[in-house]
């Protein structure tokens, strides 16, 4: 028998803090580090996706919770391909500041109301969800995605970064 996941419950400010501020994993500043406007559009040919269009992925959801999650009205997303915008070289830097800010932010705003409901009005479902539950799904939608960069990384012999990173 499964049972039934409570979205209204929210985790504490310390799980959150954890899941926003890993410390058994590698931080997406380090992680991305390094790598040319070129590398970070290349697609490998194994590979469905770029490291940019990874990040612009798990950037676009990111952002798309945080909006909501203010406040902002939710822009709806008619198909999954709405979630996976293209980015060009030129657009590597800006997308991957944006997206860091964004996780920085995301660090702040989960230590604030996590019980509050995210949505006051129907929005498929997703109005039963309270802020600190969505805050925690995105953190762990973002981590899988930043696990999927390494994937991408290391398919261009661009791995590690060059901070380094643990081997095993």
């Amino acid at each position: 028998m499964t049972q039934q996941l409570d979205y209204t419950a929210s985790p504490s400010k310390d799980t959150l803090k954890l899941l926003f501020h890993p410390t058994s994993y590698m931080g997406a500043a380090a992680l991305l580090d390094g790598l040319t406007p070129e590398q970070a559009t290349t697609r490998p040919e194994s590979l469905p996706h770029s490291v940019a269009e990874v990040v612009a992925h798990a950037h676009f959801w990111l952002e798309w919770v945080l909006n909501v999650a203010r406040g902002g009205e939710p822009v709806p997303t008619p198909h999954a391909a709405v979630g996976w915008p293209a980015v060009e070289a030129e657009g590597w830097e800006t997308l991957k500041a944006a997206f860091l800010q964004n996780l920085e932010a995301s660090q702040t705003f989960s230590q604030q109301d996590l019980d509050r409901p995210l949505f006051t009005s129907f929005y498929y479902g997703w109005e039963k969800n309270s802020v600190g539950a969505t805050l925690a799904g995105i953190a762990v939608h973002t981590a899988h995605h930043l696990g999927q960069v390494i994937a991408v990384r290391q398919a261009l012999k661009l791995w590690p970064p060059p901070a380094g990173a643990y081997s095993w």
